[in-house]
C-alpha cells in the first residue's frame, strides 16, 4: 500500500494576517489529509517478448591516458670497422688518331690503348658532295676606261759608229699571196676561201680553209689588217697561229675605240708549217673583216 499526502496551499489573509486554505474568508487550522492507495497481488510474469531491433551505433568514448614509458632497452654498443682496401690503379685517358672515312660510313671510336692507359682513336664521316650550283648571269659589260694622255717623246740618242761592211747578199720575193674573209662574229678563226697566189701556179702556198700551208722553208713576212665596223667590250683579240699555237708577239687587241688593228710577222718556216689567223670573243662585233698578206722571201744566186 502506498501512502500519499497532500497539502492544501496557504494563503495570506488580509484581515488577520494569518493564512487560510482558500476555502473560506477566515484564518483556520491547514488541513491535512491523507490519502491511501491499495495495490493489488502481482500477477505472474508475461511471455517475453521479441527481441527489438538493434539500436542505432553511440558514438565513439574519449580517448583514455597515455600509459607510461617502458624502461630503455640495452646499448647494442658498436660494430667492428673492416680494413681498408688497397688503392685501386687509376685510369688514363688520351685522343690517338682522326682519319676521315667515306660518306655515309657510321662515326666509330676504339680504344687502342691497354687495360687501364685508354687511347681512343676517332673516325669520322666526310660529307657528302653537295650538288653544283646554278651557273650565275653574265655580269654587264663595265665602261671603257678613259685613254691616258700621251708621254712626252724622249731625247734621241746619239748616232752609233758605223759598221763595218758586211756579206752582200740579194734578197729576193718568189712568191706572194693575198687573202681576205669577211669574218663571222664569235667564229674562232678566219676561213680563207678567197685569195689569190702570185705567180700563179706556184707551189709555195696552199689554202686550206682557216689555215695556209706554207709548202717551202724560208722566211716569211705576213701582215694581217683587221677592221670593223662596231665593238662592244674590249677583251677581243686577233692573233697569228702557227701549227695551232698563237705567235706571242703576233698578238692585238680589238678596243671599242678604234676601227681596226694590224699584226706583222717574220717567221722562218719549215716545209708543212700551218698558219692561221685566230680571233677571240667577237660575239659583239659588226662588220668584222681581215685582208692578210703573206711574202715568201728568197737568196737570189
Amino acid at each position: 500500500m502506498i501512502k500519499n499526502i497532500f497539502f492544501l496551499p496557504l494563503l495570506s489573509c488580509d484581515e488577520c494576517g494569518g493564512f487560510y486554505s482558500g476555502c473560506n474568508n477566515c484564518c483556520q487550522t491547514v488541513i491535512t489529509r491523507t490519502v491511501y492507495t491499495l495495490t493489488g497481488i502481482t500477477g505472474a510474469t508475461g511471455a517475453t517478448g521479441a527481441t527489438g531491433a538493434t539500436g542505432a551505433t553511440g558514438a565513439t568514448g574519449a580517448t583514455g591516458a597515455t600509459g607510461a614509458t617502458g624502461p630503455a632497452g640495452v646499448d647494442g654498443g658498436a660494430g667492428v670497422t673492416g680494413a681498408t682496401g688497397a688503392t685501386g690503379v687509376a685510369d688514363t685517358l688520351a685522343v690517338g688518331t682522326t682519319t676521315t672515312s667515306e660518306p655515309e660510313v657510321l662515326a666509330a671510336v676504339t680504344d687502342s690503348g691497354t687495360e687501364n692507359n685508354h687511347i681512343f682513336d676517332f673516325s669520322i664521316p666526310r660529307g657528302a658532295t653537295g650538288a653544283t650550283g646554278a651557273t650565275g648571269a653574265t655580269g654587264a659589260t663595265g665602261a671603257t676606261g678613259v685613254t691616258g694622255a700621251t708621254g712626252a717623246t724622249g731625247i734621241t740618242g746619239a748616232t752609233g759608229a758605223t759598221g763595218p761592211a758586211g756579206d752582200c747578199y740579194p734578197v729576193g720575193i718568189d712568191a706572194v699571196l693575198t687573202a681576205c674573209d669577211n669574218v663571222t662574229a664569235g667564229d674562232p678563226y678566219a676561213n680563207f676561201t678567197n685569195y689569190k697566189v702570185y705567180p700563179e701556179g706556184s707551189g709555195v702556198f696552199t689554202a686550206n680553209g682557216d689555215s695556209i700551208c706554207l709548202n717551202e722553208s724560208g722566211l716569211y713576212e705576213v701582215i694581217a689588217n683587221v677592221c670593223y665596223k662596231a665593238a662592244h667590250g674590249d677583251c677581243a683579240e686577233v692573233a697569228l697561229c702557227l701549227n695551232g699555237t698563237e705567235i706571242c708577239c703576233a698578238k692585238r687587241r680589238l678596243n671599242c675605240n678604234d676601227c681596226g688593228v694590224t699584226v706583222a710577222h717574220m717567221l722562218d718556216a719549215k716545209p708543212g708549217d700551218e698558219l692561221a689567223v685566230a680571233f677571240r670573243n667577237t660575239d659583239c662585233f659588226d662588220g668584222l673583216k681581215v685582208n692578210l698578206w703573206i711574202k715568201h722571201f728568197v737568196i737570189e744566186e
